[in-house]
């Protein structure tokens, strides 16, 4: 393994940089492979941001935001961006999308980030059963 960075000089190795950009950056990914990526990502990508991201994430999304929704400005991506905010205040780390109480309040990031399976399972289910290929068993797992 190779620092990103030297820590008493605080240069950047940039032959590290660029793997990290070229492997791991999702943005710059789907941007360069856009062509092949772009009709399989249209309407099945959702992504959530609490507007106060404990882990800073939240800049982050909305630049990968900015970079991909400007890849072709002629057609919508189909992706969903959220970025969770409650009564002013920016959701923190693990907002999920917006859930709400009987009175149609949004519920705090302290709640709904504990219903995760609930919320997603279903979703998923209903995705493998709209995508499975003919023949495909889609019953037997199903209660």
């Amino acid at each position: 393994p190779c620092r990103i960075y030297d820590k008493l000089t605080g240069k950047i190795n940039r032959t590290v940089a660029e793997y990290w950009r070229d492997h791991f950056d999702l943005a710059h990914i789907i941007k360069k492979e856009w062509a092949t990526l772009g009709p399989s990502l249209n309407g099945s990508l959702h992504v959530f941001v609490g507007g106060s991201d404990s882990f800073y994430l939240t800049n982050a999304v909305l630049d990968a935001k900015e970079m991909i929704e400007n890849i072709d400005n002629s057609k919508s991506t189909g992706i969903e961006w959220v970025v969770g905010a409650h009564q002013g205040l920016g959701f923190q780390h693990c907002f999920r999308g917006y859930e709400y109480d009987a009175a149609g309040e949004p519920l705090p990031n302290s709640i709904t980030r504990l219903t995760y399976a609930q919320a997603f399972l279903k979703k998923m289910a209903d995705r493998f059963i709209h995508t499975a290929p003919d023949g495909s068993d889609t019953t037997s797992w199903r209660y």
